[in-house]
């Protein structure tokens, strides 16, 4: 490396090696780096916030996701991210995107589709909310309100609460927002959640609703410890990738379709200003 090894720049250098597939293991990296795979597998865990292999998996992912489309087949696409076995990149894919391979490659444009015309259509803000729990079950006494600065006209929002800064499978908590950027949660179990968003701005290419590695974001590196002792605001302001982020590979288009098929909640500007009451 070109400074000290070790160094802010130096990791930040290694992990954008990642994500253009030029390093493929902590092996890799350590022999770039001239250190050894405990000591760099330490700094990395403490400039990531999780575990390197979390890191490798989804920038695997998000390089399979680029070759399709580009319009090649699964096959190349599996070759590209890294992934000899089939089976092991369509678990991937799926943990990551909700989709296999193949039905990414035959719905991302229908999916996209359905994006652009909520974009361009909205009349009234738009949340589509999904949850891996009931909220009956884990009403909070005080909420917490997330708000995004900084959105670009027209976007969408992905909003998620998750126990770690990487979300691996489905989020604890997703919401996507159309038409606002303010969203208030007073049902979630207890713990400590990071809050994280990524913006998906109103664009003409498809590539934009399903690569996101350019699309801005933000991630709140303290997490959020519920239940809170008042009632809680967090600002979430959008900005460029750092090279440290975690990468998102998950499907906002997917999550308004099964909004609109009945699988997600659906819901509307006033209701999350009910939700927002103190009776919630």
């Amino acid at each position: 490396m070109s400074r000290g090894p070790g160094t802010r720049d130096d990791i930040a250098r290694l992990l954008m090696s990642v994500r253009r597939g030029e390093a493929a293991s902590l092996d890799q990296l350590a022999v770039r780096a001239h250190l050894s795979r405990y000591h760099l597998s330490r700094l990395l865990q403490q400039q990531l916030g999780f575990p390197l292999r979390d890191f490798l998996a989804a920038t695997r992912v998000d390089r399979g996701i680029e070759v399709l489309l580009d319009g090649h087949q699964v096959t190349r696409s599996q070759l590209e991210a890294g992934h000899e076995s089939a089976s092991s990149y369509h678990r991937a894919f799926v943990r990551h995107t909700g989709l296999s391979p193949s039905q990414f490659r035959a719905q991302m444009g229908a999916l996209a589709a359905h994006l652009m015309r909520h974009q361009d259509e909205v009349t009234s803000a738009l949340v589509a909310v999904h949850r891996t729990f009931r909220p009956e079950d884990h009403p909070q006494r005080h909420p917490l309100t997330l708000r995004v600065e900084g959105a670009a006209p027209r976007a969408a929002l992905f909003v998620a609460l998750h126990p770690e800064p990487i979300v691996r499978g489905e989020p604890l908590l997703g919401i996507a927002m159309l038409g606002t950027a303010r969203h208030v949660v007073s049902a979630i179990p207890d713990g400590a959640y990071y809050p994280m968003v990524v913006e998906v701005p109103r664009a003409a290419d498809v590539r934009a609703y399903f690569q996101m590695s350019t699309n801005r974001r933000q991630l709140h590196r303290e997490p959020v410890t519920f239940p809170l002792a008042q009632p809680t605001t967090v600002t979430l302001t959008l900005r460029d990738l750092l090279p440290a982020d975690p990468p998102i590979t998950l499907n906002l288009p997917k999550l308004f379709l099964d909004a609109v098929s009945g699988r997600v909640a659906l819901r509307s500007a006033t209701q999350d200003k009910r939700a927002s009451s103190p009776a919630h």
